[in-house]
């Protein structure tokens, strides 16, 4: 409780308490009714004095009395008593019923879930007071009269809310099912039972407090309404206020005015505290607006000491300022910046912490120049660019200069921003899905951007819409122009982010991670047009990326940022070839180098552990469409202690293949065999014996782990389904296998929030390991890692598989880190294996077109050999044309 009054602030603690305040005191009434109230509820005499009729308010009846002669204030406290009795049971068996059956129908869906949802919205669809006073009705027998009872109440309230809490909870469910953690724990063989108590219902429960509050506000005001027209407790069993209320409105023309105003403030003021509670909790217990419980300095010094020395093995010096000349990083005072930052600083300050994001950092932009902004997460780089465009929350205190040419930008309005941003300044932000409104046509958000900066007719700016999209690369753009981001691919939505960047030829592109998690073929293109773009409209470009590839075949410039500070900047040449900072030497070095890997040799001689024979994969169509075949009879086999890199772009198979060879998705024909088993065809009860033959490391550690679960819970749960283990036993297994991912038994009681991500993907691969499997199935386990927490990841990886001899298939898009882990190579394309074999012959001298495109589009981290690449990059493309 005191916990959740520090995270509240303002009018919002104040609201908080004034709903806890006013729920309590009635709670406290309804508990000591009997001893609070000065007679019964129905009494009309004491002491064998007769009360008589209305009796206006005075020392011996506060509240004055009734027409039948009772104590209004007695009826108030015992009416209290009645609407919590009534409040508590509806919400608990509202929630006994509508959650259970939520869950089941969300997990298992079916003709089940379709007749559950057909059920709940015939009752939804009724008025709910109509619904109540059906439901009294019925429970009376089919009299007209009042139904008695607070249990029948309590019943008829029940039925108008258990829609409400099947709906939230099928709907939370049908989203939280989808997560890689509840594959995870299919993949083990975790029951359902379990699966939907550990991994769904206690990650779609934190909703429950705030309905059961909002609900408790609904059933006073229902049973108010059900007793307000005859339908409620017999009036002789208890006091209820709406009865009260239907038996004051005559009073009420004859100027009697106390028998109805006390009863129906305290329904007002009972119905104020619930919703007070019920939505105030709605905002403390959004995960998105807490914050930190502390600020301590020293702990994150020592925090960046030890991850500095991890990284680089040197000692971390805090720089003073930016380390680098300010505003200006060439010396050249003639030089003319296009944007330029001086002494920026970030400060995020709440209640509870204060974060300095960004350390007072100086860089500058000339027209026609890139400048990529480069380190890993949490260095800053995003922070900073957002700082330029006024972009970052109500908390974050920015100090310094950031100087458009020579207007400064810091400082302006919201208001005086507007006509510069997308103008003047334009921003491509990292992920085109989240920068896209799903509700409006890609067209529709581009003429949006252009009519705001300029006079232009609809007509007009529509057409000229269909030019930006054109000069982006947009296949078709006349009618793709009224897409919605749904019906486009990644790559495509990232086109139209560029579009709507360059529509007002900006002074100036801020490139967010622009091409982070796109294919390499879609990357190369992006990055083209980019290029193109500053070369023919003289634009200059802050590229934000961790991608060195990606920096070494773009920028001019590169400005390397860790913890807040620049730590080095420099002309690309110069450092790649010789950096001068520890911590930008480490990153270079972390960098896998497509051609350069030393990788491993092959292993024919070892036992068969994975056989795919003629494996086809087709996910049924909808509507008049056809099925979709997302794997076209493949064939592979992987060998004890062997690495199978599978390749290729997205949506051409590879993970619907690793997901096939688990269990998790049946294939339409075809055969699998892990150790001699045969896993095709097989049901998850059919399957859950065989399940600690193979382990699987997915592709996002975040979502891989339960949020609700400790690691050590993450870790054990196979152990507990497979094993017979006793809880010392696995406990010691646990600590074994944190140890041997390097992390430490420590890290048992944490949770996945508390750790990196780095840190998440190594009890992914702890918990992938737990039961000694045949076989490891790694889908993109490093796409969302850092660079430097790549490379230890893939150490470590390295070591295990050499050390435990398992067969992996390794599915990535990466070819470089295919390069240094595998030893034969597969390559996907449109579902089909296009071309396999020995790692080297396949990523050094490839026979088929599309594996020779897939590596031409590779960036490598080498300024001069990345622009060789490119000019060989564009004799290939002109001789498949």
């Amino acid at each position: 409780m005191f916990s959740v009054l520090r995270q509240s602030h303002g009018l919002q603690r104040f609201m908080l308490l004034l709903g806890f305040a006013l729920v309590g005191a009635f709670l406290i009434i309804a508990i000591f009714a009997p001893w609070l109230a000065p007679y019964s509820f129905n009494a009309d005499r004491s002491n064998g004095v007769v009360f008589g009729t209305q009796q206006a308010p005075s020392a011996a009846h506060l509240f004055g009395t009734t027409v039948g002669g009772t104590d209004v204030l007695s009826r108030v406290i015992f009416g209290a008593r009645t609407a919590v009795e009534v409040i508590i049971l509806a919400v608990i068996l509202s929630a006994l019923i509508g959650v259970p059956l939520g869950l089941v129908s969300g997990y298992l869906g079916g003709w089940l879930d379709r007749i559950l949802v057909l059920i709940m919205d015939a009752l939804y669809a009724f008025p709910s007071l109509l619904l109540a006073i059906v439901v009294s009705i019925v429970l009376s027998g089919g009299k007209s009269g009042a139904i008695g009872g607070i249990l029948a109440a309590a019943l008829s309230i029940t039925v108008v809310f258990v829609p409400q809490y099947y709906r939230v909870i099928r709907n939370a469910t049908l989203s939280v099912k989808a997560e890689p953690y509840v594959d995870a724990a299919r993949v083990v063989g975790v029951r359902m039972p379990r699966i939907l108590k550990k991994h769904i219902f206690s990650n779609v429960s934190q909703s429950l407090p705030v309905i059961g509050t909002l609900n408790a506000s609904e059933a006073i005001l229902t049973l108010a309404g059900l007793g307000f027209l005859g339908f409620g407790i017999e009036p002789s069993a208890a006091a209820e206020w709406g009865y009260d209320l239907n038996k004051a409105l005559p009073d009420a023309s004859s100027g009697i005015w106390w028998t109805g105003v006390f009863p129906g403030t305290a329904i007002v003021l009972i119905v104020l505290g619930a919703t007070l509670v019920g939505e105030s909790l709605n905002d403390i217990l959004n995960p998105l607006l807490r914050t930190r419980s502390g600020d301590n300095p020293e702990a994150d010094e020592a925090e960046i000491q030890a991850e500095f020395e991890d990284v680089t093995g040197d000692k971390y010096v805090a720089p003073s300022g930016t380390g680098v000349m300010s505003s200006g990083s060439t010396g050249d005072p003639k030089r003319v910046a296009a944007l330029s930052l001086t002494d920026l600083a970030v400060t995020f300050r709440t209640d509870a912490a204060s974060v300095h994001a960004v350390n007072g950092i100086s860089f500058d932009v000339a027209p026609g120049e890139v400048v990529a902004v480069v380190g890993e997460s949490g260095s800053g780089k995003s922070v900073s660019s957002r700082a330029v465009l006024g972009l970052l929350p109500s908390t974050a205190e920015v100090s310094g200069s950031a100087r458009l040419g020579s207007r400064e930008l810091l400082g302006m309005s919201s208001r005086e921003l507007r006509p510069i941003r997308g103008d003047q300044v334009s921003m491509i932000f990292q992920e085109p899905s989240t920068a896209l409104n799903p509700v409006y046509t890609v067209g529709w958000q581009i003429v949006e951007g252009l009519q705001a900066h300029s006079k232009i007719s609809k007509k007009d700016a529509r057409k000229r819409a269909v030019e930006l999209l054109d000069l982006v690369g947009m296949p078709d753009p006349e009618h793709r122009v009224g897409y919605y981001p749904h019906q486009l691919s990644g790559g495509q939505k990232q086109r139209v982010v560029i579009a709507m960047a360059i529509s007002c030829d900006p002074d100036v592109i801020i490139a967010d991670e622009p091409t982070t998690a796109l294919d390499v073929t879609v990357q190369a293109a992006i990055l083209e047009l980019l290029l193109s773009l500053r070369d023919r409209l003289g634009t200059a470009i802050v590229l934000i990326t961790h991608n060195m590839g990606v920096v070494a075949d773009m920028a001019d410039r590169v400005v390397v940022m860790y913890r807040g500070n620049v730590v080095e900047q420099a002309p690309v040449s110069q450092l790649f070839s010789a950096p001068k900072h520890p911590y930008t030497r480490a990153l270079l070095d972390a960098v896998p180098h497509l051609g350069k890997e030393d990788g491993p040799g092959l292993v024919d001689d070892n036992e068969l552990v994975l056989s795919v024979d003629d494996l086809v994969v087709e996910f049924p169509g909808s509507l008049g469409r056809p099925a979709f075949r997302a794997v076209d009879h493949v064939s592979l086999e992987v060998r004890k202690g062997e690495v199978l890199g599978l390749v290729g772009e997205s949506g051409s198979g590879k993970s619907t293949i690793g997901r096939a060879t688990v269990g998790l998705q049946q294939p339409t024909s075809g055969t699998i065999h892990v150790s001699g088993n045969r896993i095709s065809g097989l049901s998850d009860r059919q399957l859950r014996p065989l399940r600690s033959r193979f382990g699987f490391v997915f592709q996002d550690p975040a979502s891989s782990l339960n949020p609700r679960m400790s690691i050590q819970q993450c870790i054990a749960e196979p152990l507990h389904v497979q094993t017979d283990m006793s809880q010392p036993e696995v406990d010691a297994k646990v600590r074994s296998l944190l140890e041997s991912v390097e992390l430490g038994g420590s890290y048992a009681d944490r949770f996945p929030h508390e750790l990196s991500g780095g840190q998440r993907q190594r009890v992914s691969l702890a918990r992938a390991l737990s039961l000694d499997p045949d076989l490891l199935i790694a889908d993109e386990p490093t796409s969302a890692l850092d660079v430097s927490v790549q490379a230890r990841v893939l150490e470590l990886f390295t070591e295990l598989q050499q050390r435990l001899q398992f067969a992996c298939l390794f599915i990535s898009h990466d070819l470089a880190v295919v390069d240094t882990l595998a030893n034969r190579v597969a390559v996907m394309q449109n579902g089909k294996l296009v071309e396999s074999g020995p790692r080297g012959q396949v990523l050094g001298d490839p026979q088929e077109v599309y594996t020779k495109r897939l590596i031409a589009a590779v960036p490598v981290p080498d300024p001069d050999e990345q622009r060789r690449r490119r000019e060989d990059r564009g004799h290939l493309l002109t001789d498949i044309s």
